[in-house]
């Protein structure tokens, strides 16, 4: 019987930019065309209506180029202006949607795209974002819902910065406050082969043991900081180095853990499944190595000694150009 593939994208703001790297090292290994739903919360529903409707992990990154041009904090606090409801406007995520996304290709898509909100009892009080006893998990299907821009739009509401989302007049804020790793909505459509990249640790695999599922995480969650301060921080840092960065990374942990499946007889070395995984049996769970990790420290040691090399120049040029500066100042006095 053949497997049915899913693919879930975890939330994590800025740190999607790690998914990017992922989807493209999918892409060259011909994974994505065997992929038959997605299912994302926050950043990932965004990267997941780019990959059904793109579905080229270019165009993907040009589009976050785009946004990262247009900076949702740029404009100032235009939401908080506008209904005191959150900061920023997510109007960018609308006009991005616009020129990049087309909804025909969303109905032709082979993909079922489904995203994760978070449903508030009284969207008017603002203190109802954050007040998790006023959540419910609401599950969209994008490819037919009648606003489809939106379902997106209101899975990715962060509260408080954005605010909240009304799609026929209910209010919704970030589906991380519900779900922020949708390997659920997976199953529940009947994936038995999960291709999983959160961006947090929160990723709760206990509760699958009993399933006859094979859970392929493409993330090494050594790359993310689990301190509450420095997450906050790297959830909103949209920065063209850490895009690079990220993707950089995801690419290569991708890459990875795609071989280790090639070399323990997972795939075949055309990356295909092979015949003996057509039928899982048991709760399987794959990912990165402790190679892999290795690799990593040693890439983000490099990083660090790279960075301080370059603050080192930097400073050193500083006090170079003032100097000469001064020279220039007493030469003409």
């Amino acid at each position: 019987m053949k497997p049915k593939i899913g693919l879930m994208l975890g939330g994590g703001g800025a740190k999607g930019g790690y998914q990017l790297g992922v989807i493209r090292a999918l892409e060259e290994h011909n994974l994505l065309d065997d992929i038959e739903v997605v299912a994302g919360t926050s950043i990932g529903a965004i990267n997941g209506l780019l990959l059904c409707t793109l579905n080229d992990a270019n165009k993907i990154v040009e589009v976050w180029e785009y946004a990262q041009e247009s900076g949702f904090y740029k404009q100032g606090f235009t939401r908080f202006k506008q209904d005191k409801q959150g900061l920023y406007s997510l109007d960018v995520l609308r006009d991005i949607f616009t020129h990049y996304v087309k909804l025909k290709d969303l109905t032709k898509c082979d993909k079922d795209l489904y995203v994760v909100a978070s449903k508030i009892i009284d969207p008017k009080k603002i203190v109802s974002q954050i007040r998790k006893d006023n959540h419910e998990k609401t599950v969209f299907h994008v490819n037919t819902h009648d606003k489809p821009f939106e379902t997106v739009i209101a899975s990715a509401s962060i509260p408080l910065f954005f605010g909240t989302t009304y799609i026929d007049e209910d209010g919704y804020v970030d589906g991380g406050l519900t779900d922020n790793n949708p390997i659920d909505v997976l199953i529940d459509k009947g994936c038995n082969v999960i291709i999983t990249v959160p961006l947090d640790y929160n990723l709760n695999l206990s509760k699958y043991i009993n399933d006859k599922i094979l859970i392929v995480n493409m993330t090494d969650l050594s790359l993310f900081s689990n301190k509450p301060v420095q997450m906050a921080y790297d959830i909103i840092r949209f920065t063209d180095d850490a895009l690079t960065e990220r993707q950089n990374y995801g690419y290569f942990v991708a890459n990875e853990v795609i071989n280790n499946l090639i070399d323990i007889g997972i795939l075949n070395e055309d990356s295909s499944l092979k015949d003996s995984y057509r039928s899982i049996s048991k709760f399987t769970y794959i990912e990165p190595s402790a190679h892999t990790y290795e690799k990593i420290k040693e890439l983000k040691k490099q990083r660090i000694i790279t960075k301080k090399e370059e603050k080192k120049r930097t400073k050193i040029k500083t006090k170079l150009s003032k100097k000469i500066e001064r020279g220039k100042k007493d030469g003409n006095s």
